[in-house]
């Protein structure tokens, strides 16, 4: 079997799998996955369909598949669909295909990959195959961040039916409610031996956050480290304008001095208060305190568009 263009021990794909969230985003998309199929087929690739069905579903989908040796996984979806279907590629030789489906793709706007669903299809024909670490909360793998506090609790409390039919907006009705629901718990955040106190926190594997957000300038999943954001304040002024500093790529809210960024290699938080607090990775609340992040030993092969 060959592999994509742009991978030195495969060549062209051939053969392989499409997974996608018949939901995702703010339409179906099971037409639009079906013209994918027949277009990449002109090129002589074969994907198969493959709808995920909950949470989870997609990991088990390629778990079943790789014994079968695919030259590529094709995932359209959002950030949860894919990191899960990264999860179970970690390690092999199998390239990821992104194509930006859901409410936000922060990897893709990592990676620099098209939001247009045919140039993004276009990377599994016409691509470079480039390496990238994940690293890992507890035991589950990551590829963006896993967020401690506020935001993990704005997707755990999300409205489904609000995120199906509105996207961001929808999200964003959860985001203001929580907001002033929020108690500011005093956690321990422990950065290789070293102790921060923090009300919210954000470990870092990319610089982007929310979409298009910078939570890390300097975070990548290129390096051997995770870059941490610290907050500490408990004032809901401070807290709204971390998140207005993160908009615009300038890093406001680290200039300001409202946030900072220590770079570790192991992380752990831990909740002082008598409750444990919710964790997201990758955008998806799974998680709660205690939460340890280490970089991950497998990587990720991804398919991305050429440099130069």
């Amino acid at each position: 079997m060959s592999a994509p263009a742009g991978s030195e021990a495969r060549g062209p794909a051939r053969r392989g799998v499409l997974i996608y969230n018949p939901t995702a985003g703010q339409r179906d998309r099971r037409a639009a996955m079906q013209a994918v199929i027949e277009r990449l087929r002109d090129d002589g690739i074969e994907l198969a369909h493959a709808p995920t069905r909950g949470p989870g579903h997609a990991t088990r989908i390629v778990r079943d598949l790789l014994p079968g040796n695919p030259d590529v996984v094709a995932v359209c979806g959002g950030d949860g669909t894919v990191s899960e279907a990264a999860a179970a590629l970690l390690g092999t030789d199998v390239p990821l295909a992104i194509l930006p489906g859901g409410t936000s793709n922060v990897l893709a706007v990592e990676l620099g990959i098209p939001f247009e669903l045919d140039r993004a299809a276009r990377l599994i024909v016409d691509a470079e195959v480039r390496t990238v670490r994940a690293a890992v909360a507890n035991d589950r793998p990551f590829l963006l961040m896993a967020g401690v506090g506020l935001d993990a609790r704005v997707m755990g409390k999300m409205s489904l039916f609000l995120k199906r039919w509105f996207g961001r907006a929808g999200i964003l009705v959860t985001a203001v409610v929580e907001f002033f629901r929020y108690e500011f718990p005093k956690l321990d955040v422990e950065i290789d031996g070293a102790h921060h106190a923090a009300t919210f926190a954000v470990v870092a594997n990319s610089k982007h956050y929310a979409g298009d957000w910078i939570v890390a300038p300097d975070a990548s999943a290129d390096s051997d480290t995770l870059e941490v954001l610290i907050f500490d304040s408990r004032s809901r002024r401070d807290l709204f304008r971390l998140f207005r500093g993160m908009q615009g790529g300038k890093g406001k809210h680290l200039k300001s001095g409202l946030a900072r960024v220590v770079r570790g290699r192991r992380v752990r938080v831990t909740s002082l208060e008598p409750y444990a607090v919710e964790v997201q990775v990758d955008g998806d609340c799974v998680l709660e305190t205690p939460v340890e992040c280490r970089i991950a030993e497998r990587r990720l092969r991804v398919l991305a568009p050429r440099k130069g």
